[in-house]
């Protein structure tokens, strides 16, 4: 499924997601990340779960999306192939590729 796709037309909508999306993503040697997308582009309530951590909130832009923990930020492209940049103070960006995955949604009635 191509996540980046449906990422686009949450946020291209004037109006925010009926119900949250979530997107998990696994890059090579960093534990598993889960976006949850409950707001349009700018919203303050989407938010980036790395591994085990508490939740920290997720910006989404028109062409990346950026999240802070501790001293590091995490930067996703919205672009194929999926991919996150890590960078810290004092230490080399690195980038790692993995894939990513949007979980179903059911849809209630209206």
């Amino acid at each position: 499924m191509n996540w980046l796709a449906i990422i686009a037309g949450l946020f291209l909508a004037q109006t925010p997601p009926r119900e949250p999306t979530v997107i998990a993503c696994k890059f090579e040697r960093l534990p598993l990340m889960v976006m949850v997308l409950r707001g349009g582009m700018g919203a303050d309530d989407n938010t980036l779960q790395i591994g085990q951590d508490a939740p920290v909130k997720l910006n989404v832009g028109s062409t990346l999306m950026t999240a802070e923990r501790d001293a590091q930020e995490f930067t996703f492209s919205l672009r194929l192939p999926a991919s996150v940049s890590v960078s810290a103070p004092g230490n080399d960006t690195q980038t790692y590729d993995g894939e990513c995955v949007v979980a179903a949604q059911s849809e209630q009635p209206r």
